[in-house]
Parts: C-alpha cells; structure tokens; sequence
C-alpha cells in the first residue's frame, strides 16, 4: 500500500490505495496401526495390525484492492471516501468479486466561530455520520458452490475376495452463492462540557446483512435430500450505544474518574423464503433469538385436576398424572399441542422470551489520592432469556445421576409448592416442553475486576536510582448478581464450557 497527504491553505488531504492477496492452504496426514504388541513402547514397529492412513487437503484464496480519500477543513469538516474490491476463491468466477464502498463525515461544531458564546460550558461538541459496506467470505467449508464426492478407498464388502472402492454422489449445491454484504449507517454524538469533566457520547445504527448464507427454499421431500446452503436471507439490526463519564482533579493530591456504557440492539429477518412460515427456522418478521413455548398455569395437584383440564395427549401420551406440569389452552379448542408449527397455526405456543443479550453495561471507576490508586470496574447484562435442559438442570434421568440439590425441590404429595415438577427415572414424560415456567433469566451484574495500589514516593526512590515501584492487590470475578441455580455461569449459561474462576492477586510494579 500507498499513500500521499497534502496541505493547502486551510485544506488537508490523504489518499491511500493498496493491494492485497492471500492465499491459505492446509494439508493434514495421519497414519494409523493396532495390535501393539506391548504397552511400554509406542511405536508403528511395535505393532503387526491393520494399518491405516487419511489425508485432508483443503485451500483458499482472496484478492483484493482498497483505497481512502480523507478531507478536512480547519479541522471542523472531515469527510473520508473508502472502498475495497475484493474477490474470495469459496465463489463461483462470474459471483467472485463485489465492490464494497463507504462514506463517513463529521461537523466539529464546537470549533464554528458562532459557537463561541457556548464555550464556557461547552468545550467539544461534535456530530458524525457514515454510511458503509463489507463483506464476509465464511459462508460455510472452502468448496460451497462445488458439489464434492466423498470417496472410500477400502469397503467394508468383498468382490473377488478383495475390499472394493467406492464414491459416494455429490450433494446438491446452489451455483449462485455469493458474499454476504453488511451495510451500515451510523449517527454519532461526542461532547465534553464543564472544563472536559462531562464527556461522552451516542451512537445510533441500523446494519443491514444481505444475501446471508442460509437454509436454501425448502423442496419437495420426493427429492430424498436436502435444500443447498443459498443467499437467500436478509437480517436488519437496530441498536445504539451511549457512553458518558465525569473526571475531576479536585486538589493536587485527589482525582477520580468515573464512567458508565449501556447498549442495545434488536435483530429481526426482512427476507426469507419459507412458504410455509415453519416455526423451526426463519420467517419474515422473526426476531433474531426468539423463543417459542407453551405457556405453564402450574402443577396439577390433583387426578381430578388432570380430568378437568384440557387435553394434553399430544404433547404425551403415556398419561398425566398429579405433580405433573399444566399448560394452558391459549386457542380454546380444549387440547393442548403445537399446531402445524406454523406462524399461522402455533397451537398453544406463542413467544415467550429471547435468548439475545439485552442493555449490556459497564461501569468502571478509578481514583488517585497521593500515591494510592484505585480501580473498579462491574459489567452486566439487563435482559436475557434461556431454556436450560438436561439431567443437571431436570434432576434424574434414564441413566444413573445424582442431582444439583435445586433439583431436589420436586413436587410430592408432602411439597405441592415445589418447584420442579415429579421427579421420573425414565424422564420420559411431557413436562420438559420449553415454557414459561422454567425459562430462566439470564441478566446478571458481575464485578469483573477491583484493584488497590501504591506507590512508593519518588523522594525516596531517587536515593535508590529507581523510577517507580508499585505495590497492589487484585480481584477478578469476585462477585456476582444473578438469577441462574449455582451450578451455571451467567457469562456462558453453559456447564459444557470451563466456568470463570474467582481469584485474588498480589504483585509489585517495578520500573528502573
């Protein structure tokens, strides 16, 4: 890459153009052979059985050109031009290169002459827009667009007393696949007031992804496979992010700075081609995360209880008995069950809750007094939904498990308000739908880090001929705020991933 700036008069200006290609290629080889004739030496030599070998060869490339034009005037208007031509092996030649431009601008109006009068409380004030696209080549393996043949070089048949080969037929595929495109617009604000002690500021934007690579438009079942990966959705997400924070020096010894951000964003399918508007994949107007369910009135307390509700067979039909879970008629045709799965025909089902986060935040302090410093720093999450399953959630199941203890709060004949419902070896029955009752809440507040410091006076370290020495102690994840049962992490609201751990440190800083 390149690049050339020039001044004139009141007139700033950079160009910048560029070239760059690359190009990945991966082969992996593994050999294989059992009947090792003693433990003690692991070695190909060491064994007189089957021997086996496999190859993987895949590769990639991509090509692309890029340039930016920047202007500004009197450091008041900026403007930026920028596009890149890229072009990604992983797609057919007619649908391999795309042009991806943007545009951005900017008004520091702080700096008018007209804005003096504000001055004394105003000190920077600017506004920002842009507008952009990029594109994204990770649609899915390096040959999407080329229906590969899987091979077998020795089957498990004899023809003539040998092991025959054998291909197996390629996979339908969709010759039109192309790069996924996101725009973005983007409106931003950034101030600073009160002699810089108020600063911050506001973004609001819409990001369109185009051409997404997705479920393709469903076929007939007649055809025996499925629909190829297509471009054949469109996904639109609104959001905004605010950021503000105060900092003051209060005397020559005291100084704190104190800020906070919170965002959001919502995502929603604008395109899609499912004619059946299927609950089990995308739809036109579904937001990103939704979740569907049954809506939970309780646990039947009674057999009479049981006879008297509607009927719920088609969710189970090995019988419903007392302490089992008690859905509600949402249509009012007297039984309980899914429809067609349709957005026109859920049944009892409607949405219940969505697993995106919600209002992320973070907030983060720090002080100087003299030579002791301090930081903290929390973040969180405010709204977000998740249907947990499995044995350590559920309690018992069909293989041999003890259960967390809050799984323990079952329902009894002696504990009717429990708050799980009868507890079944087998787990064999109707009660773990997704649903209102056992949707949990994610959101959760966490204290991330906190740290307490100090420094050794620079009087007494220049008798030592030592620029700065630093003791601390540090914390990291040492509480936490949350609605989840012990067992699971707000974080990763998973027991499959390591959880975080809490811990505590001590350290000293020392610079020569």
């Amino acid at each position: 890459s390149s690049s050339y700036t020039h001044a004139w008069g009141d007139h700033f200006f950079k160009a910048m153009a560029g070239f760059q290609m690359e190009l990945q290629e991966n082969s992996n080889g593994y050999t294989y052979k059992d009947g090792l004739l003693t433990s003690d030496i692991f070695s190909f030599v060491n064994a007189n059985g089957q021997v086996l070998a496999g190859e993987d060869r895949t590769h990639w490339a991509t090509m692309g050109m890029y340039a930016k034009l920047n202007w500004n005037y009197k450091e008041i208007y900026f403007l930026e031009f920028s596009g890149r031509y890229d072009g990604s092996s992983k797609f057919p030649k007619d649908k391999r290169f795309v042009f991806f431009p943007s545009v951005s601008a900017a008004w520091r109006i702080s700096s008018e002459a007209f804005f003096e009068p504000a001055k004394k409380i105003v000190d920077e004030l600017k506004i920002r827009a842009s507008y952009g696209s990029l594109g994204n080549q990770s649609v899915g393996g390096d040959y999407p667009y080329i229906a590969t043949m899987g091979t077998n070089g020795e089957m498990g048949y004899l023809v003539d007393g040998k092991k025959i080969a054998s291909v197996s037929p390629g996979g339908i595929v969709s010759p039109y696949l192309t790069w996924e495109t996101v725009r973005q617009i983007d409106l931003g604000l950034d101030w600073a007031l009160l002699n810089s002690r108020l600063y911050g500021t506001f973004d609001w934007y819409m990001r369109k992804t185009l051409d997404m690579v997705t479920n393709g438009t469903p076929l007939p079942a007649v055809l025996g496979t499925g629909a190829p990966q297509a471009n054949t959705a469109d996904l639109k997400t609104t959001g905004w992010e605010l950021s503000m924070g105060w900092r003051d020096r209060v005397n020559k010894d005291f100084s704190y700075d104190v800020s906070f951000v919170l965002s959001d964003y919502q995502a929603e399918i604008t395109k899609f081609n499912n004619p059946q508007n299927l609950l089990s994949t995308h739809y036109v107007g579904k937001k990103w995360g939704e979740i569907w369910g049954l809506v939970t009135e309780g646990l039947f307390q009674s057999a009479e209880e049981v006879s008297a509700h509607a009927d719920q067979s088609e969710i189970y039909g090995g019988g419903w008995y007392p302490g089992d879970v008690k859905y509600k008629d949402l249509n009012g045709d007297g039984k309980i069950n899914k429809g067609k799965n349709t957005l026109d025909d859920p049944g009892d089902q409607k949405i219940i809750g969505n697993s995106e986060p919600r209002y992320s935040y973070g907030i983060k302090g720090g002080l100087q007094w003299r030579d002791f410093d301090f930081d903290v720093f929390f973040q969180g999450i405010g709204k977000k939904d998740v249907v947990l399953g499995g044995n350590q959630f559920w309690g018992f199941g069909n293989e041999w498990h003890v259960p967390f203890k809050h799984a323990l709060d079952s329902w009894t004949e002696d504990n009717r308000n429990a708050y799980f419902p009868r507890s079944t070896y087998d787990n064999v029955t109707g009660n773990r739908e997704t649903q209102t009752r056992y949707l949990q809440n994610a959101a959760y507040l966490r204290l991330k880090s906190i740290t307490l410091g100090y420094s050794l006076p620079k009087a007494l370290l220049a008798k030592w001929k030592i620029d700065h020495v630093r003791f601390y102690v540090s914390g990291q994840n040492l509480l936490t705020f949350d609605h989840l049962f012990d067992i699971y992490d707000p974080e990763t609201v998973s027991l499959s991933t390591y959880p975080l751990t809490k811990s505590v440190s001590f350290g000293l800083n020392i610079t020569l």
